[in-house]
């Protein structure tokens, strides 16, 4: 029993350490490929060979001269060019004590309305939604009372 009293926080803290390596993000665009668009499902394996996820820090000297105060972070954007819908997903760029999940600003062209943008810090995150760490958050406190 004393056992499982030390694993689960220790579980806790593992979900929530921040590793050193760089965030990796779906890259695609719905105007290229079509399965880009909503519902995104990168994992089934009939698609899979159709989508890579791209490691955003390998190219940070070519893309953004800010190194220091910048960190990386996926993106889904939704937007209108032209009147047609398009659903792109990839890499950007967030100053580092930003930790919201708004977009940062970026100029749209004449003809381009953005409707949806979203950022997020963790691999493969702007894909299909994901309910993995809201389970394991709701799950452990239920752990603790049916093991108390």
């Amino acid at each position: 029993m004393a056992n499982l009293s030390l694993f689960v926080p220790v579980l806790l803290l593992a979900m929530f350490i921040k590793e050193g390596e760089s965030v990796r993000c779906w890259t695609c665009s719905s105007d290229l490929n079509p399965l880009c668009n909503d519902p995104f499902l990168a994992g089934r394996t009939d698609n899979n060979y159709l989508f890579r996820l791209e490691n955003c820090d390998a190219n940070t000297g070519a893309t953004y001269p800010y190194l220091t105060s910048s960190k990386s972070a996926c993106k889904k954007q939704r937007k209108y060019i032209n009147g047609q819908q398009i659903v792109s997903r990839g890499c950007t760029w967030k100053r580092q004590d930003d930790y919201s999940t708004s977009c940062p600003s970026s100029s749209n062209g004449p003809n381009e309305v953005t409707s949806f943008c979203e950022t997020c810090e963790y691999d493969g995150c702007n894909g299909a939604a994901t309910i993995g760490k809201t389970i394991a958050l709701l799950a452990a406190p239920l752990a603790l009372l049916l093991f108390k």
